[in-house]
């Protein structure tokens, strides 16, 4: 076979297989699956506007859902849905993920700026909030907090600044809880009322 025939079949194979790899979308649109273009498999690298909820593959960008947002594995960008925001892989928050109910990230999660939402949020790997965390019920047993986190019952592994709420738990906190108990496993204080403080 001649060397530029080889070439042809190369080049067409090897693009037809980048394409099937490749399927990413730069909008998708969803009433709730699945009814919803393109299909949960696809990849999504720009907007997603969900009238009730939306799932896809990995989501990059902006996330916007009336009641949920549902992502299979990677999720980079700003959440902000109704209800709640919920991603099975990795989750990276840049700017904010608010809802109305719940944040649920199950794999390892950073957040860059405002994690809220009012009934609370789940983080269950190794995470880290760089900024704000606030609901009634913050779980990040995993959770380093570098900042500030706020609500009725807080939870997190490595406190670096404030815990405010009714009950607040750190593993290690450098910095200060205020709230009716303050848990601090490995400080000075086991527990203290009203003020808690570590280095």
């Amino acid at each position: 076979m001649k060397s530029w025939m080889k070439l042809v079949l190369c080049l067409s194979f090897g693009w037809m297989g980048f394409a099937a790899q490749a399927a990413y979308s730069p909008l998708a649109v969803s009433i709730v699956p699945p009814l919803q273009f393109p299909p949960s498999d696809f990849n999504i690298s720009g907007v997603r506007v969900s009238v009730l909820a939306g799932v896809h593959r990995d989501v990059y960008g902006l996330d916007l859902g009336l009641i949920g947002n549902i992502t299979r594995q990677r999720f980079v960008g700003a959440a902000v849905s109704g209800v709640f925001n919920y991603t099975q892989g990795q989750t990276t928050v840049t700017g904010v993920q608010l809802a109305g109910l719940a944040n649920v990230n199950l794999e390892k999660t950073n957040v860059y700026g405002i994690q809220a939402a009012l009934g609370g949020t789940y983080n269950k790997a190794d995470s880290n909030v760089h900024g704000v965390q606030l609901g009634l019920v913050n779980l990040g047993e995993h959770t380093d907090i570098f900042g500030v986190q706020t609500g009725i019952y807080n939870r997190a592994q490595s406190v670096y600044g404030l815990q405010l709420g009714i009950v607040n738990v750190a593993n290690n906190l450098h910095g200060l809880q205020i709230g009716l108990l303050n848990f601090n496993y490995t400080g000075l204080f086991y527990v203290a009322p009203i003020l808690n403080f570590g280095f």
